[in-house]
């Protein structure tokens, strides 16, 4: 038997994964209305409020059924908390021991290493505590800068998948990028 724990929050330093609320979804909203945050994603765009409520529901569903976990990512400091973006681990296989994992941020907040240190933390949560051997990331081909940044957090590629993702109505390549748990 697995002795997995659930984390409900992680920090380094100022900067906190927390996991999602109902509350989040006018940040959810707001957020994905942005054509810079949902150019790459599959779930974007959001078409009112309602529907950003409706996605979170689910979302929670998903982490107390221990199928998928959405974290808010935030910047903390003694009097001001600003949620910058999201990052989850899903489609969990416990039989296998991996899943997948995506991330977006606030343009605002890119290049700047708090993508880096997110995933980082993730890592943390997803192998040491749900004790999963394996991560993987779809990404579009195109999305060069996603690529990178999972490429600098120890992610190896290993294949391109073929008219996998449908975004916005076209399909696209996508890379495959995996990270082992190390011994």
């Amino acid at each position: 038997m697995v002795n997995r724990e659930i984390i409900e929050e992680i920090n380094d330093q100022k900067l906190y994964l927390r996991k999602i609320s109902l509350g989040d979804s006018e940040f959810f909203f707001a957020s994905l209305k942005e054509e810079a945050v949902s150019k790459f994603l599959s779930l974007g765009p959001l078409t009112s409020k309602e529907h950003s409520k409706k996605l979170l529901k689910n979302y929670l569903k998903y982490w107390n059924k221990n199928t998928q976990f959405n974290y808010i990512i935030e910047l903390r400091n003694d009097d001001n908390i600003k949620k910058i973006g999201s990052i989850s681990i899903w489609n969990i296989s416990w039989l296998h021991k991996r899943a997948e994992i995506g991330i977006w941020i606030n343009p605002k907040y890119w290049s700047i290493g708090f993508s880096k240190k997110a995933l980082n933390m993730i890592k943390i949560v997803a192998f040491n505590h749900l004790k999963l051997n394996r991560l993987e990331a779809h990404i579009a081909v195109d999305n060069k800068k996603s690529i990178n940044l999972f490429m600098k957090c120890g992610f190896i590629k290993e294949g391109i998948l073929k008219a996998y993702l449908n975004l916005k109505g076209n399909y696209q390549d996508a890379i495959i990028l995996a990270h082992i748990k190390k011994s």
